[in-house]
């Protein structure tokens, strides 16, 4: 009976977790979304345009690592109730930017948002499911956001054409809120979590060794997410450069990111049955030799490439999020925020070079470095490897 009321205390919590992380997650691609409307709006450059998403990055950056300690802090899941809120606000918010200023400010919120939902959304899939399932549990939770991110083109952009950018905060407020008070009710704390308080003036230090200790499978997802984030930024723009509208923006964006949902789920499940090293390997090895020939060839096939390309780098996300938390499982909120929310975060600030790359020689150029970024992740995959092979022999031995 306890075995039974355990197993659907775990369904409940990830249902509710990845729950969130969709409803957070459907305001993700607003900003690449709407981009080229802000570009014609405000007169952007591609460099001023990318530096929104650079701001993404630093917010991240910074204080996803700080709120993945906050996290390990406390059961009560606060960052996951009010960390949907902030992001629809400031997605939503986005469009009707009437100056630079205020679409900083509106990123920011944005961002803001989703970096106090993650941490501890991604923390709790630890707490609430079993280590052998580890892996296919984040790829439950990773497609609840990438299923998310692959409707919130076409989210935003039906919005934004039904509705008019006026009336968008209101409507995208009606689901964050729904959320909150389900939160509420259902999830008052997080299942199977043991709180460890620890001194304020150890919270840096902690923080620099959770970046030490997940340094090879951070590096990997820093290249995979810098990647990622490139052809969802760059791609609208092309898109919209040979006459494309919002609509076809969207359509794209949509076709990536559906495969981008799918794919995690098929990793993580098979990750839970043999080496992660080696399928990371192998993932992140085809995902490059596709998205390389992506960026020189177009049309439809173009479209193809970048979907298979990017779909197979993202099937690592639950992988490298399950690494970091088996190296430290004792600070699972921490070890999630910097190898994927820190991560994300770097990526982000990455795109404004890249973006200049497209400025003085064009957006093939900046698309072809986008591709190359999965080859270079395979050097700390080799570390991994090495690493995974030493605790198998650690664990023979032992025995």
């Amino acid at each position: 009976m306890n075995a039974g009321n355990s197993k659907m205390n775990t369904y409940k919590g990830l249902l509710i977790l990845t729950m969130g992380h969709f409803i957070n997650d459907v305001h993700a691609a607003f900003l690449p979304t709407f981009t080229p409307i802000l570009m014609m709006k405000l007169g952007l450059s591609i460099t001023q345009a990318s530096m929104l998403t650079f701001l993404s990055g630093i917010i991240n950056t910074f204080m996803q690592p700080v709120l993945g300690y906050t996290s390990d802090q406390t059961a009560r899941p606060f960052m996951i109730l009010i960390g949907p809120i902030f992001t629809a606000l400031g997605a939503s918010l986005i469009p009707s930017s009437p100056s630079y200023a205020l679409a900083f400010f509106f990123v920011g919120l944005w961002a803001m948002g989703s970096a106090t939902f993650h941490p501890q959304g991604q923390g709790s899939v630890g707490h609430v499911s079993s280590p052998e399932n580890l892996s296919f549990a984040f790829s439950i939770f990773s497609m609840g956001g990438t299923l998310a991110s692959a409707l919130s083109p076409l989210y935003g952009a039906y919005l934004y054409q039904k509705l008019g950018e006026g009336f968008l905060p209101i409507v995208t407020s009606i689901p964050v809120i729904m959320y909150a008070m389900l939160v509420i009710k259902f999830f008052p704390s997080i299942p199977g979590k043991r709180v460890h308080m620890s001194p304020t003036d150890r919270g840096l230090k902690s923080i620099f060794h959770a970046i030490k200790t997940t340094f090879p499978p951070l590096s990997v997802a820093t290249l995979r997410d810098t990647s990622i984030q490139g052809i969802q930024f760059f791609m609208p723009i092309a898109i919209a450069a040979k006459g494309g509208t919002i609509g076809d923006v969207g359509k794209v964006l949509f076709i990536i990111m559906i495969a981008r949902s799918i794919s995690p789920l098929i990793g993580g499940y098979i990750a839970d049955r043999t080496s992660k090293g080696k399928l990371i390997f192998l993932c992140m090895s085809i995902g490059g030799a596709l998205l390389i020939p992506a960026a020189i060839t177009h049309g439809i096939l173009s479209v193809l490439l970048f979907t298979l390309g990017a779909a197979f780098i993202e099937a690592t996300t639950p992988i490298t999020g399950a690494i970091s938390q088996e190296w430290m499982p004792e600070s699972r909120a921490m070890a999630s925020s910097i190898v994927m929310g820190f991560a994300w975060g770097l990526g982000g600030l990455l795109i404004p070079p890249l973006g200049m790359i497209g400025d003085h020689f064009g957006l093939e150029w900046a698309l072809l470095m986008v591709g190359a970024l999965p080859i270079l992740s395979l050097y700390f995959v080799s570390i991994i490897k090495k690493k995974e092979r030493a605790i198998v022999s650690q664990a023979s031995a032992q025995e």
